[in-house]
């Protein structure tokens, strides 16, 4: 991948030189080294954030200008292999490279703005077996990869939005945090969080990040919090309905969900959270018996055309889907990772009313 991304901005940056070739050379140098500055900012700050060197004020801008510049090559590459496709077509479009940056910043402030505000997806589900409560209101959420990206002012945002909804149950799918906890400790994450309304309580599942971000200071951040952390374990909530929190495939030592399924009675309610929505692995949840299973991880590809590889490579990649009598949702979260934009794919929570027999 690195590679790709040096050869994309080789690509943008001949053009661009092409686009300014009558100015005087003083003015191409300094474009060229404001260029590869920008280029390689993106590299620096995955290596910056992943080692948790940043101050969190620092790590804000720096984590805007690096991922927006991802986006901007990815865009302006696409933008000029269109125009490079229509002049083969015989139609000349002069001024390309401006053309194309110009159309990649207001595809990029479209993404911000669907960002900015997630959506709120409501479905009701029919589960077959008895609970002490004949419905109740799940919030599920997955992704919102809190960090240097997703600050303390958004997740205060994100609270007033779970609470809003009067939720009995609060169900996280893994990736709460981002790339590194200091941030979170810093900023006092913490606090909002414990603002959560839910009677019933808050369940979280790890995701892949909470263990790139170190899984101990994971743990102990989630900890300073109401949310009970599943790991390879089974919580019973008031109602009888029963939650079975998978730990991260990234654990590659962690128990088959046979072995977990054994100790929850099949004859109520059973929920299944894992993070990554692996066919094998939901494949297992419908035939053990899970009434419901929340996934997250893919994001819905989070910036086109990433969803279509998304697509390939998982067969629940976004959504609800029902097989056999199991409901499945994979979230594309409320959150995410790496550039705050959306194109192709929205933010989202989920609040699923559900009924029991």
């Amino acid at each position: 991948m690195a590679v790709v991304y040096v050869l994309a901005n080789v690509f943008v940056y001949w053009k661009c030189n092409s686009a300014i070739s009558a100015a005087p050379l003083w003015a191409k140098v300094a474009v060229g080294v404001v260029y590869w500055v920008a280029a390689l900012s993106f590299v620096a700050y995955m290596y910056a954030s992943g080692n948790r060197v940043l101050p969190p004020r620092v790590g804000h801008a720096f984590y805007w200008f690096s991922t927006s510049w991802l986006v901007f090559t990815l865009y302006t590459v696409l933008f000029l292999l269109l125009f490079m496709v229509v002049g083969l077509c015989g139609l000349q479009v002069k001024g390309q490279f401006v053309w194309s940056a110009g159309l990649s910043l207001l595809v990029m402030a479209w993404g911000f703005a669907n960002f900015a505000t997630p959506d709120v997806r409501r479905m009701t589900l029919d589960v077959c077996k008895p609970a002490v409560a004949r419905s109740l209101r799940v919030v599920a959420v997955s992704d919102v990869h809190l960090g240097y990206g997703v600050t303390r002012e958004r997740l205060e945002r994100f609270v007033g939005m779970i609470n809003a909804e009067q939720p009995d149950v609060v169900l996280i799918a893994g990736d709460l945090i981002d790339m590194a906890v200091a941030p979170l400790f810093e900023e006092k994450m913490y606090e909002p969080l414990r603002d959560i309304r839910a009677p019933q309580g808050i369940y979280m599942v790890p995701g892949n990040h909470e263990y790139i971000s170190g899984i101990g200071e994971s743990v102990r951040f989630v900890g300073m919090t109401p949310i009970v952390l599943l790991r390879d374990s089974v919580a019973t909530l008031p109602c009888g309905i029963q939650v079975v929190g998978r730990d991260d495939n990234y654990n590659r030592g962690r128990k088959p969900l046979a072995e977990l399924m054994r100790g929850v009675d099949g004859g109520k309610p059973v929920f299944v959270l894992d993070h990554q929505p692996n066919d094998s692995e939901i494949g297992a949840a419908v035939s053990c018996g899970a009434d419901f299973v929340l996934c997250g991880h893919t994001h819905k590809g989070q910036v086109w055309p990433m969803n279509h590889l998304v697509s390939a490579l998982y067969k629940h990649a976004y959504g609800y889907t029902k097989e056999g009598g199991t409901h499945v949702y994979v979230s594309s979260g409320l959150g995410l990772w790496g550039p705050p934009y959306r194109i192709g794919s929205d933010s989202e929570m989920a609040v699923i009313d559900f009924h029991f027999e």
